[in-house]
């Protein structure tokens, strides 16, 4: 049997019966970055509070023996470069066997792995943020020693923003992926309320009998922060 339309609108609508659904305002993106090898730190690039880009450089670790292997792997191969070359030249005019030509280009490319795996080891010494957003920690200041997951930065990026609710078993029945609803954050007073899609339902619930569900909106200004409260309203009634 088809149910009316404004008796299922009366079902949903009390769903809400207790009021709103509350939820937290989470950050689109959060990335906390660590030092990919042990060393210290001689700079930092970025403050707290500071927009980032992805591929900026945050931070320089100590990395003078690196760069002097790279030195010295970058002239071991322009020697290999070198000789390679004259041994072909013997080689095509038949005056050195096919064995050594063999030799030489093996030594050419074991001399450029060592040349890259010592740019690699450079290349760690800076810290690169992952993507777009906003430095919101800085855990370690310049000259102390880091260690591969000591946390050092805290990236949001806030661009958007998901609303995270934990929802009961008659509410989630009037939830549906694509959905949208207005959500309003009391602790800015005066801010309009926002429109956000449900991109999450949770498939089961928790030790408590709640389902999370996620609202995605967007926040190109970036007026709302991450940890603030919010309030799903209820579907409206037409």
């Amino acid at each position: 049997m088809r149910i009316p339309l404004p008796l299922l609108l009366l079902c949903a609508l009390a769903a809400w019966a207790d009021g709103p659904l509350e939820g937290l305002v989470l950050p689109y993106r959060q990335v906390d970055l660590s030092a990919p090898v042990s060393s210290f730190i001689v700079e930092l690039k970025v403050r707290e509070g500071e927009t980032v880009k992805a591929g900026q450089p945050l931070l320089q670790l100590y990395g003078k023996l690196e760069e002097l292997e790279m030195s010295r792997a970058k002239a071991q191969l322009e020697r290999r470069e070198y000789e390679a070359r004259g041994i072909k030249s013997l080689y095509d005019n038949k005056i050195l066997p096919e064995a050594k030509s063999m030799d030489a280009r093996a030594e050419l490319e074991l001399a450029r792995l060592n040349y890259e795996t010592a740019a690699e080891q450079v290349r760690l010494r800076t810290l690169l943020s992952p993507i777009d957003g906003t430095v919101a920690e800085r855990f370690r200041e310049a000259g102390e020693a880091v260690t591969p997951g000591q946390a050092i930065f805290r990236i949001l990026n806030l661009s958007k923003v998901f609303i995270v609710c934990a929802v009961k078993p008659d509410q989630l029945a009037h939830l549906a992926l694509g959905q949208k609803r207005v959500v309003r954050l009391p602790q800015l007073e005066g801010e309009p309320p926002l429109l956000a899609e449900v991109v999450f339902i949770e498939p089961r619930a928790d030790a408590a009998g709640s389902f999370k569900v996620q609202l995605l909106a967007d926040n190109p200004d970036q007026r709302l922060r991450a940890g603030l409260k919010a309030l799903v309203e209820a579907p409206e009634c037409h």
